[in-house]
């Protein structure tokens, strides 16, 4: 077991692991294995592709088409069902707050960071939008598209004409069709920091037509071979993060699964998958929009992760130079979210000097800030929320003062199968704990509603401090309306978030541990929290504690003792007492002596909520250390009373009352 303590009284930290290590993925440090997989999946396509069009020719049908506005591509047949790869658009000032990092003191617009974008065909390069910031993959073959061009405005567009402007203005996009996405997608993706022309992150607003009109509706909520193989592609690049459209099928019917009206169950393939991050659609004012597909998973897991815009987004065009136009869709919202996300990992590369972010820490980071909409706490619905980049961007900033507490990448293994964080909480503000990591590859699941979990590598999360134990979020598949539960462990996520809305003064334990064994022998995981008192000239005296007392976050000299009460400021904020009243100090209050020889003393003090208290003694102050009494350690603030039951006859005794921080 590790141990890492968080205390305002004196931080140490002991074996984390810093979020900016040059640590190799998988498929960095064995070669042949990313080879295999491209290989692979590049077979798996061209077979499958040749297979659809023989079906097609024979039937004298199309194997590309546009329905109702959304696109259709034959790229398999199964059962003898067609199969379709579709786009999601349903017939910015974005509300992921974008807007708010673009100025002082980030300037974030994009410069420096690439995104691939997969989509029906190519984007519209000579847009007026773009300024040669947008080329083609090598082999692009698919004519300029409409809705990719769309697409990669909503990412990367300028601001020629300002309502169209994208969430990374400055970002350079890669255009890729998506007929061969999966083996693009292992040749292009990063595998450790600083590696220029690979991607961090991508986004991909099109998956396979499922529905009443596909006849597939039992493929909702199953986790497919192309969740399977998003899953190890992760796996296999642990600093790639694709972005991924959850589809537009919640309105296709509202009946056409068994006990799911109400849209619920209505998500297929690569959006299920556990590994990258699957968008859904709001509106600006952020209601839901009535296409956006609801999870769950058929095993439980929260899906959608989180919502951004996707209602009459306005951006570039195919049709000219300067054409423009809005769509509505998870198309749109999908985007907007990878766009907002590239400036996150510009700013992560800035703050730490190119470093990266794992993409379980930028999945894991977007969900811990997101604003909650919906329920409270996650749902299927709107997932964990709605994407708020400002938030992600403060949190890694004030990680990078440093300030440790906020973000972790580490390790559990056979050798260390358990990490214990020791914080101190001044239960001034709601505590949050969130936990992600990329879990290995599930097996394919060919049955409808199976309820067996896809998780491999079951990592817990809880919380242990005043009140008890506090567990993470759960919803239930069988009542997906229902308010989220906390109550036991989560053996289905691999995103865990432990919420406390106004936590009590005092120690609380964070425990990251495993059920059962861990495939691969070890698991890395990334850890955020929140709620923790901030403390900007890191004195160990909290920012709110100086605003309270000398008006400013820093206006506490920690060793300084201005009321001239024989107590430093820094004393005085851990006993919980005020600096700048000299008649408020804490000291004993009572005591009493033996009436004869033979009865015990009794020491009494006042107490304060959130500190704990140990007393000792010594028979001589100046040359005899103060021995504690070993049943008057770290007594709850509750206790005001030591009553030593020793017969000290004939001696004289000297007490001494230590306090800190605690339960």
């Amino acid at each position: 077991m590790k141990i890492i303590t968080y205390s305002l009284i004196g931080a140490v930290v002991l074996g984390a692991i810093t979020s900016h290590a040059k640590k190799p993925a998988r498929f960095e440090e064995f070669p042949d294995e990313r080879q295999k997989f491209v290989e692979a999946a590049r077979e798996r396509s061209a077979k499958d592709l040749k297979k659809a069009e023989a079906w097609a020719k024979a039937r004298g049908m199309k194997t590309r088409f546009k329905r109702d506005g959304v696109l259709h591509q034959l790229v398999a047949v199964e059962n003898d069902q067609p199969r379709y790869l579709v786009t999601y658009n349903a017939t910015a000032s974005s509300i992921s707050k974008a807007t708010q990092v673009r100025t002082a003191p980030y300037n974030l617009d994009g410069a420096g960071v690439t995104v691939g974008v997969w989509d029906a065909g190519s984007i519209l390069t000579t847009h007026q939008e773009f300024g040669g910031r947008v080329t083609y993959a090598v082999n692009q073959s698919e004519p300029v598209d409409d809705h990719a061009t769309h697409v990669g405005g909503t990412v990367a567009a300028s601001g020629v004409q300002s309502s169209a402007k994208g969430m990374a203005p400055a970002a350079t996009v890669i255009s890729y069709d998506w007929s061969d996405d999966l083996a693009e997608m292992g040749e292009a993706a990063a595998t450790a920091p600083g590696q220029a022309g690979k991607l961090y992150l991508s986004n991909h607003s099109y998956g396979y037509g499922t529905g009443i009109e596909y006849g597939n509706t039992d493929d909702f909520g199953q986790y497919s071979y192309y969740s399977r193989e998003a899953d190890l592609l992760v796996d296999g690049n642990r600093y790639y993060l694709p972005f991924w459209a959850a589809g537009n099928d919640r309105d296709e019917d509202g009946s056409y699964k068994s006990g799911y009206p109400n849209g619920y169950d209505t998500m297929a393939d690569y959006a299920i998958a556990k590994n990258i991050m699957t968008v859904g659609a709001i509106s600006d004012s952020k209601a839901m929009s009535g296409f956006s597909s609801w999870g769950p998973a058929d095993d439980g897991r929260i899906k959608p992760d989180i919502v951004a815009n996707g209602v009459t987004v306005y951006s570039t065009l195919n049709s000219a130079n300067n054409a423009y136009i809005f769509y509505n869709g998870t198309s749109m919202a999908s985007p907007s979210a990878c766009g907002s996300a590239a400036l996150l990992v510009e700013y992560y590369k800035e703050l730490f000097s190119g470093g990266a972010m794992w993409a379980s820490t930028l999945k894991g980071l977007i969900i811990h800030t997101a604003d909650d909409l919906g329920n409270a706490g996650p749902d299927y619905s709107y997932g964990w929320g709605v994407m708020n980049t400002k938030a992600a961007a403060d949190l890694l900033k004030d990680y990078a003062s440093p300030n440790p507490i906020r973000l972790t990448e580490a390790e559990l293994s056979a050798a260390n199968s358990s990490d214990d964080y020791i914080i101190s909480l001044a239960g001034n503000e709601a505590f949050r704990v969130t936990l992600c990591w990329t879990d290995p590859a599930g097996s394919v699941n060919s049955a409808d509603d199976d309820r067996v979990a896809d998780l491999v590598n079951d990592l817990d999360l809880k919380v242990v401090g005043p009140g008890g134990t506090h567990y993470p979020y759960k919803l239930s598949y069988t009542s997906p309306s229902a308010l989220a539960t906390t109550t036991g462990e989560n053996n289905v996520d691999n995103v865990e978030q432990v919420y406390i809305e106004a936590p009590a003064i005092g120690q609380y334990t964070i425990t990251v541990n495993y059920d059962g064994t861990l495939d691969g022998g070890a698991q890395e995981y990334s850890l955020f929290i929140s709620g923790i008192a901030s403390d900007a000239d890191d004195d160990d005296i909290p920012d709110y504690w100086e605003s309270q007392y000398f008006l400013s976050p820093t206006g506490a000299v920690a060793d300084a003792d201005p009321d001239k009460d024989g107590a430093d400021n820094l004393t005085e904020y851990i006993t919980g007492y005020d600096p700048t009243d000299k008649n408020s100090v804490f000291a004993m209050s009572s005591y009493e002596l033996p009436a004869v020889s033979g009865d015990p003393v009794i020491i009494n003090w006042p107490t304060k909520a959130g500190r704990v208290y140990s007393v000792s003694s010594t028979y001589n102050i100046q040359y005899v250390d103060f021995v504690p009494f070993p049943d008057a350690t770290d007594l709850p603030y509750t206790q005001n009373s030591y009553t030593d039951t020793v017969n000290h006859a004939q001696s004289g005794r000297f007490y001494r009352i230590d306090v800190k921080l605690g339960e």
